[in-house]
């Protein structure tokens, strides 16, 4: 799930622009990851390798150690390993101890995403949204769906793609997009999980519902059910767990598996937000700017706005810098005052 982009006074050239930024973001994502798959592949073979000796290996690794690394990987992967899967494919895709070959890439990622390794379905996302000229067709759809599924776990680049990709894309690729997420047949590794979870989340296990939550919300193992991953989120939410307290006023700000309600969203989100959680303080923020379920509220949105901001919270940077423009000194005065005094509940 994720937090939307939501600008009081935004126009369609700033969205346009946004989409572009976020564009050459995918292609620096598919970069670094791709080192770090490699570097990680080649010091998984590395077998008895202690950790103090991992800067040494770095220097000092030859092209033979990725082709011992690849030989290491092959067979995990094959076993259904899902991380050997994604650095197998991250290698197939970089032509690195491996003749470059981007249908095998693409082969293995796919199955590390499909059993829910969230830099596979980060990565496999970012290719089909850039596409690779005469290799790999560009693919609005896919890649929303990839996003969807990462952003579902948390993953703050995939919420932020994802948002990205459904700007640029027309009402129609959306709703493919979705429609394969619905039609998604997961791996069986889910349907196993989803079994054991679910018994534990029976028995009250927050971390349990907030999974079985996720699973239903992506689809992975059932069909994908947002009434049901709702349910499962609100009672994980009950007992304090933040990540469903987010996703379920998320839920509510969309709704999804529910109508849409303003109310019970800014409900959750404050919930997640007074516990720490950066992305609701800044979807908090948002619904007190444009007073939605709350009483419209620059000074309290400027106070979110600036918690998150402290968080690393990019979005929410921009939120409050361009909030403060209109706003009077004593009203910043003022939100930053109720920053300062903020304190985490259970803290």
């Amino acid at each position: 799930m994720t937090h939307a982009i939501r600008y009081k006074p935004e126009s369609e050239t700033n969205i346009i622009d946004q989409a572009v930024v976020k564009e050459t973001d995918m292609m620096k994502y598919l970069a670094r990851f791709m080192m770090m798959a490699f570097m990680a592949a080649v010091f998984w073979g590395l077998a008895g390798c202690a950790p103090a000796n991992y800067q040494k290996g770095i220097k000092n690794y030859q092209p033979d150690d990725v082709a011992a690394a690849v030989r290491e990987l092959k067979p995990l992967a094959e076993q259904g390993n899902a991380e050997a899967q994604f650095n197998l494919g991250s290698l197939y895709y970089q032509g690195w101890g491996v003749p470059q070959d981007y249908g095998k890439a693409t082969e293995w990622l796919r199955k590390s995403a499909e059993q829910g390794y969230v830099f596979a379905q980060v990565t496999l996302g970012s290719i089909y949204a850039e596409g690779v000229q005469g290799k790999i067709q560009q693919n609005y759809p896919q890649a929303l769906m990839w996003f969807i599924f990462a952003a579902a776990q948390g993953d703050r680049e995939a919420m932020e793609f994802r948002d990205a990709m459904a700007k640029r894309m027309t009402p129609t690729q959306i709703a493919e997009a979705q429609k394969l997420a619905r039609e998604f047949k997961p791996r069986n590794v889910y349907t196993k999980a989803l079994e054991e979870y679910r018994i534990l989340g029976e028995k009250g296990n927050a971390d349990a519902q907030f999974k079985v939550g996720l699973i239903y919300y992506r689809g992975q193992g059932v069909p994908a059910d947002y009434s049901e991953a709702l349910n499962w989120f609100r009672k994980a939410a009950l007992q304090g767990h933040p990540l469903a307290r987010y996703n379920a006023g998320y839920m509510y700000e969309k709704g999804e598996g529910t109508p849409q309600d303003y109310l019970e969203a800014a409900k959750y989100y404050r919930q997640a937000a007074e516990q720490g959680n950066p992305l609701a303080q800044y979807n908090l923020g948002c619904l007190y700017e444009k007073g939605q379920g709350v009483p419209l509220d620059e000074v309290q949105a400027l106070k979110w706005y600036n918690l998150a901001a402290i968080h690393g919270e990019i979005q929410a940077r921009t939120a409050r810098d361009r909030i403060t423009v209109w706003m009077t000194t004593a009203q910043v005065a003022e939100a930053q005052r109720l920053a300062r005094e903020f304190k985490i509940v259970g803290k």
